[in-house]
């Protein structure tokens, strides 16, 4: 990589990382809701685009609303049961419109669940935290670990990366990225987990599995959003971050871990 890219990709990643570290910690919790609505919405329109180079056309306003709709109501604390709503609306939309091809509504759904229904789950990871008191560093944490994640397998696999990981998804990815990934996820995890009720008591290989686990999801999620570009025959969803593609695939990797994290944490705060 270029050291002009480098430097666009490090000063990028800051700035995205320096806001939503200020929002989660400082601000009340409808400027976060605003963030991963907006978020939302640009990410369901590069990934309706993408759909379109395979000849897929879905409404954008329609699936826009509704993932708005679902945000806000992961800030009114009616999720998961509010998803309901919307999925009925696609339902209904798909029998009442002639000439619906079936893979639409098959399409649509799954925007709503992949980039409504699991952003939401920051909106509720907060929401928990404060219902329950416990730090907000543990509403950071997933996102902390991520970057780390993506950091080290990005790095690592750069500098010493010889075995491809998945070559038909995404070529530039090793398995020694791969490893070094979980490695520095488990060493994050351990150390900062141990600050923080409820995972305080906890034993230290233990906090370190969770790291693993949580890091394994990360690079998972990385790899999904690969299936669809790869497809299409395409790198990014687009290029407005640079050299961290498009608004999806910023945060392709955190739509897996949040939501793990939310009921890991729901489960010992119970």
């Amino acid at each position: 990589m270029k050291t002009t890219g480098l430097l666009g990709r490090v000063i990028i990643g800051t700035l995205f990382g320096v806001a939503v570290f200020l929002l989660i910690m400082f601000t009340p919790l409808p400027f976060l809701v605003l963030l991963v609505a907006a978020w939302s919405v640009l990410a369901t329109l590069e990934f309706i685009k993408l759909l379109r180079i395979a000849e897929i056309y879905l409404n954008p306003w329609f699936l826009s609303i509704l993932n708005v709709l679902i945000i806000s109501a992961a800030w009114r604390g009616w999720l998961p049961g509010f998803l309901i709503a919307p999925l009925a609306i696609v339902f209904i939309a798909a029998v009442v419109i002639t000439d619906v091809k079936p893979r639409i509504p098959v399409y649509n759904t799954f925007i709503l669940i992949y980039l409504g229904f699991l952003p939401a789950y920051l909106i509720m990871l907060k929401s928990l935290a404060l219902e329950h008191a416990i730090s907000l560093w543990l509403v950071m944490f997933p996102l902390l670990l991520t970057w780390t994640n993506d950091t080290a397998a990005w790095g690592i696999g750069k500098l010493f990366g010889r075995h491809k990981l998945t070559p038909s998804l995404s070529p530039n990815k090793t398995w020694e990225g791969f490893i070094a990934g979980l490695v520095c996820s488990a060493a994050l995890a351990a150390p900062f987990l141990k600050l923080f009720h409820p995972f305080s008591d906890l034993a230290w290989p233990y906090l370190a599995v969770i790291g693993i686990g949580l890091g394994t999801l990360s690079q998972t999620g990385d790899l999904f959003e690969s299936i669809f570009k790869r497809a299409v025959g395409i790198k990014d969803t687009s290029n407005i971050l640079g050299e961290h593609g498009g608004f999806l695939d910023r945060i392709d990797s955190l739509l897996f871990t949040i939501p793990a994290w939310y009921y890991l944490v729901l489960f010992y705060l119970r």
